[in-house]
This record gives C-alpha cells, sequence and structure tokens, in this order.
C-alpha cells in the first residue's frame, strides 16, 4: 500500500488520541512508517503539500460563496468581485506549484536519498544530509513536541502532532531512525539522546558525488 504524507495522513485528526499513541500504532503496523520498504535497506515515500490541500478547499469555498452571494443579492459588489478573484487567483496558483507529488527516496546501504519532483529528480545527496529530528514550540506554559523529518533541498514534513510527552516521542523516535538507518537529533542542540551514525564524507567522495549528480542532470 502506498503512503502518501500530508495532513490527512500523518497528523491524527482523531483529537481524543494523543499522538504519541497515534505514532506507535502507525510504527507497530509498519516499521519504517511512514515509508515502505521497496526493496531491501530502500524507503520511499510520497508527500502531498498541505498547501494544495488548502488550496483545493478554499476554492470550493470560493466558488460556493460566490454563488451563494448572487443567489441571495441578486448582485456582485466591486469590492467583494475583487476579493474572490484575488483569493480565486492565489488558490490556482497553489495548486499549480503543489499538485505534483514530491518523492523521497531513501538508499540507506549506498547512503544517498533522492528527492523527486513529480517525475524529475530534483537532487540526489548523501545520507547525512537528511535526518530526524524533535521540533518543539512553547506556549508559555509548556513545550509541545513533534517529530519531522528535515533534510537539504527536500520539502520537510511533521510527523505527528505536538505532544507533551517528550520522553516517549524520543523512543520512537530512535526506533524508527535506527529501522531507516538515520540520524536522529532531539530538540536542544546539544543532548545525550542524539543519535549521529553519519557524518559528512570526505573532500574527495563529496566531489565525486557531485560529479555524478552533473552527470544525471546533464543524461
Amino acid at each position: 500500500m502506498k503512503e502518501i504524507v500530508g495532513i490527512w495522513v500523518t497528523w491524527n485528526l482523531n483529537f481524543w488520541d494523543r499522538p504519541e499513541d497515534f505514532l506507535k500504532k502507525r510504527l507497530t503496523r509498519n516499521p519504517a512508517y511512514p515509508f515502505r520498504e521497496v526493496s531491501p535497506n530502500n524507503f520511499a515515500v510520497e508527500i502531498r503539500d498541505w498547501r494544495l490541500q488548502f488550496g483545493y478547499l478554499t476554492a470550493i469555498f470560493g466558488v460556493v460563496t460566490v454563488f451563494s452571494w448572487y443567489f441571495i443579492f441578486g448582485y456582485f459588489d466591486e469590492y467583494f468581485f475583487l476579493f474572490t478573484v484575488s483569493a480565486l487567483v492565489t488558490c490556482m496558483y497553489l495548486i499549480g506549484c503543489f499538485r505534483q507529488p514530491r518523492k523521497l527516496v531513501l538508499n540507506s546501504e549506498a547512503l544517498e536519498y533522492l528527492w523527486y519532483k513529480g517525475e524529475e529528480l530534483v537532487y540526489r545527496g548523501h545520507y547525512h544530509n537528511v535526518y530526524l529530528r524533535l521540533a518543539g514550540q512553547s506556549t508559555g506554559s509548556a513545550i509541545y513536541y513533534k517529530l519531522v523529518i528535515r533534510g537539504y533541498k527536500i520539502e520537510g514534513q511533521d510527523l505527528c502532532r505536538g505532544t507533551k510527552n517528550k520522553e516517549k516521542l524520543i523512543k520512537l523516535a530512535k526506533r524508527l531512525a535506527a529501522k531507516l538507518n538515520l540520524n536522529f537529533f532531539d530538540y536542544e542542540d546539544s543532548s545525550s539522546n542524539h543519535a549521529i551514525r553519519h557524518y559528512c564524507p570526505p573532500v574527495t567522495n563529496r566531489k565525486t558525488s557531485s560529479s555524478t549528480r552533473s552527470t544525471g542532470s546533464a543524461a
């Protein structure tokens, strides 16, 4: 089954379920969640940006509003018309920019990752440049943590909603990082919870990698 990452999949919209419990259930069913193991040591996931769904929903809401206004009042106010047209143009822009799914491929054996936009390979990078991390947001009285995947030249994604249960989220994050052979970083820059498996390769390897990417792009 193909995993599509986005607000409707990785986020738990059942607000009575705790985010860490939701993530644990997903990892129990699929230890590489939200990735799927396409072959040994190779993982892939398709990503739908939340702005695409926002564009679709706003466009539908705008069209319904226009028809409702005309049905009720029988005319279009000048300012209302300009506002509606501007909103619809913005929606079309968002849909146009984000309609193509993104795909992240992890090759934990070759230690490289590939980032696609539609069918186009946008970037090929070394494994140390893609990682899992705990992100935090302070509300004044508490900090809410969520697990995110980030990387160079890729569009980062949240893998769960915010939770105050940092310890459990770290355990789940380390479990996922071990399965994907990724680096994991705690919320704090200096922490004993970091799990660093990969470092920046030697300069000669990076030059070779750059040459490979250039050759791939030319092809």
